[in-house]
């Protein structure tokens, strides 16, 4: 080879930043014409032999091929089977990734090389390795390396380990690896998965303290099978209540939907001492303790949809206790099954609601089929017709150890017809229509089968007004691009009558059955600024005023029933504004007003919040929020909330944040009068912002209504 390209029957050119590209396969046709890929090549020396069939490049070096480019000092390239050997200061980059090393020896054809000292950059993780292999494409192993979130040459923390593979924005799989803080292995894995398209971590741990745990350690292993299945595994400590475990699983089919079960089982054990290797004053309670929870959702077909939960507990205490966020979003979770089907004139649904924890007082459809018949013209009459009809087989069950119960099967029929119309410049709306009930029992036999019947009709007026002004501006974070103002005022009229049976003579089974008469005009008021951003109209500021006027007739005292009032303004960038209030007119006097305001400053460096919730029966609160960055490494942040009318400082929140480079570390100090103080420390992985690993301790727990001192 060397003979062939030195002895004379080579061509050389040399020039300093000199650059030539080699457009080697042009021209090269098939049989039918067509072109074959070329590989670009360029660099300051570049030497190749006659029959061109090996080239050798010197000095700010760059072959691209395929989406993939080589940057090196040196590198050799063979024209027939597309490999190239590269040297000093190599980079290979592909649209998955980077990876860097000494020396490089690559297949552009088959998308495979191997490295020696190798470099990886593939986001959002960071590896080095004695070795490293490009499978192809989408596959790289490291071999006796390391991968971090890190991009500092020696990385706080890492996972070691004798073969890595990493599958560029899919995951990343390793076997028998060690977690190294520093230069201490903190502990070890026998297989680890991560999947690169989603952020959260395969393992959470966090250890803290409570009042009524003790200390406790919480641990959370996510698995992997594969997209079809995974999920987490739960293995907790509870200094007072012992151990406690659960498997979570995620699941997708091909053909029959996805869900998601959760389980999580205890047998709590309640001791008496503040240690379990104390003495206890008294014999430690066991309880089994536990949920379990299953969610499926099917898409049958395009007009078909089904979807089933089931949610059973072993106490009415167990979520508070153990899942406080859970229970906050849903203290009583339904079991139920859904199926609905868009039918051409509407949707058709099919429900059954089942009691399965018996400490809870539950109303159980078994089943309930409802209809909704959609807007639809009768004809060319310019009439609209509407329905809604609801078969309900109605159990409503008392809380155990009571066995009351109440039964009955309901029909509604809620019918209406409306005769939309333009008249000038205002669109009207009238309605007429009626609400027909069935009920096989209630609460006196003497009404047992009957029907309860109610007459409603009303009218809809409304309109608009608008004005463009020919304005335009962009300072100070104002970007305005011509200015609308819309003015739209609305009325409304509702008329019921009263029901044929009230509902002191029906067991109340939900809200359909506590209806009552109406007869009450509705006003409302809407203002509006809008300007064009991006060419998508933005509102800069919105008010709604509105005020519904009760007739005689009307169970509420006649007259106006109260002014409600909603602003939202955001004129800037950096500046927002929320507004609320209500005004009773009977007693003429204002209920309540809340308002938010935000300040951002530039380059989000530093931002102050001050909000108000005054009600006049219950309290009157000002909540203060500011944050600061007082530099790219530290920032602060400010939480107080004051109540004015106890003159008590409700709550106060204060966050240390400090930037760890790969990770975010906040202390946080938070100090409640209802329950006390506490002081936690958070860590959040950067490249992966779900994970949070926190430390916190409670103390000084207060009991309720103990002041500050």
């Amino acid at each position: 080879m060397e003979n062939e390209l030195f002895d004379g029957k080579c061509f050389k050119r040399a020039a300093i930043s000199f650059a030539i590209i080699l457009q080697l396969f042009a021209g090269i046709t098939n049989v039918f014409g067509q072109q074959k890929e070329s590989v670009e090549l360029s660099g300051d020396v570049v030497e190749y032999s006659i029959d061109g069939n090996v080239v050798i490049v010197e000095g700010n070096v760059e072959v691209s091929y395929k989406g993939a480019t080589i940057t090196c000092d040196k590198i050799e390239f063979e024209r027939d089977t597309k490999i190239a050997n590269a040297n000093g200061n190599v980079i290979l980059s592909t649209t998955s990734g980077e990876i860097s090393g000494k020396a490089l020896r690559f297949n552009f054809e088959k998308m495979e090389g191997d490295f020696n000292g190798a470099k990886i950059v593939a986001d959002p993780f960071y590896g080095s390795a004695e070795t490293a292999s490009m499978i192809n494409k989408d596959e790289i192993v490291l071999r006796n390396g390391y991968v971090t979130t890190s991009d500092y040459d020696n990385p706080g923390y890492r996972l070691k380990a004798k073969s890595i593979q990493v599958f560029p924005k899919d995951k990343l799989v390793a076997r028998n690896i060690k977690m190294v803080l520093g230069k201490v292995p903190i502990f070890y894995i026998p297989w680890f998965t991560q999947n690169l398209r989603d952020t959260k971590p395969r393992v959470i741990i966090t250890p803290g303290y409570d009042k009524d745990w003790g200390l406790f350690l919480l641990q959370a292993w996510r698995y992997y099978l594969n997209d079809d299945f995974k999920g987490t595994i739960h293995l907790d400590y509870r200094e007072r209540k012992d151990f406690a475990s659960g498997i979570d699983l995620d699941y997708r089919t091909e053909d029959y939907g996805s869900g998601i079960i959760r389980t999580y089982y205890m047998n709590e054990r309640n001791i008496t001492s503040d240690h379990p290797w104390q003495d206890k004053p008294s014999p430690t309670i066991e309880k089994e303790r536990f949920k379990v929870e299953w969610r499926h959702k099917w898409k049958i077909d395009d007009k078909t949809n089904a979807i089933a939960q089931y949610y059973k507990l072993s106490d009415s205490t167990f979520l508070k206790d153990y899942f406080e966020k859970e229970y906050d979003k849903d203290p009583s979770p339904d079991t139920y099954f859904l199926l609905t089907r868009a039918l051409p004139l509407g949707m058709l649904s099919f429900r059954t609601d089942a009691r399965v924890n018996r400490f809870e007082a539950a109303v159980e459809r078994l089943p309930e089929v409802r209809y909704d018949l959609s807007n639809k013209q009768i004809y060319d009459t310019g009439l609209f017709f509407k329905n809604t009809s609801i078969f309900s087989n109605l159990v409503k069950k008392s809380a155990s150890p009571s066995e009351d119960r109440q039964k009955t099967m309901r029909m509604i029929v809620d019918s209406s017809v409306s005769y939309p119309m333009k008249v000038g410049f205002i669109e009207m709306n009238p309605y007429v229509g009626g609400e027909n009930t069935y009920y096989s029992r209630a609460k006196d036999r003497s009404n047992y089968g009957v029907i309860r019947g109610q007459l409603k009709t009303g009218a809809s007026l409304n309109t608009k007004f608008y004005r463009v002004y020919d304005i335009h501006a962009k300072k100070f974070g104002l970007d305005i691009n011509r200015l609308r103002h819309i003015i739209a005022p609305s009325i409304a009229y509702e008329y019921k009558s009263h029901p044929t049976i009230p509902a002191s003579s029906l067991d109340e089974f939900d809200g359909l059955d506590t209806i009552t008469n109406r007869n009450s005009i509705n006003f409302a008021l809407e203002n509006k600024f809008q300007t064009k951003r991006e060419g998508k109209s933005v509102d800069m500021a919105r008010a709604i005023i509105s005020t519904p006027f009760r007739l005689k007739e009307d169970p509420s005292p006649s007259g106006f029933d109260g002014i409600d009032v909603d602003i939202d303004f955001k004129p800037l960038d950096w500046l927002t504004f929320y507004f609320d209030s209500h005004y009773d007119t009977a007693k003429d006097r204002l209920s309540t007003a809340n308002f938010d305001l935000y300040i951002n400053g530039k380059d989000d460096k530093w931002s102050v919040g001050i909000g108000k919730r005054w009600d006049r029966e219950v309290d009157d609160q000002v909540t203060t929020q500011y944050a600061y960055k007082f530099n790219s490494k530290w920032g602060i942040k400010l939480y107080q909330r004051f109540d004015l009318k106890g003159g008590i400082l409700k709550e106060q929140d204060y966050v240390l944040t400090r930037d760890l480079h790969s990770w975010i570390m906040d202390m946080c100090f938070n100090d409640k009068n209802e329950s006390g103080s506490e002081v936690m420390v958070v860590f959040t992985l950067k490249a992966f912002p779900d994970m949070a690993v926190d430390a916190s301790a409670s103390f000084n727990q207060r009991r309720a209504g103990a002041q500050n001192n």
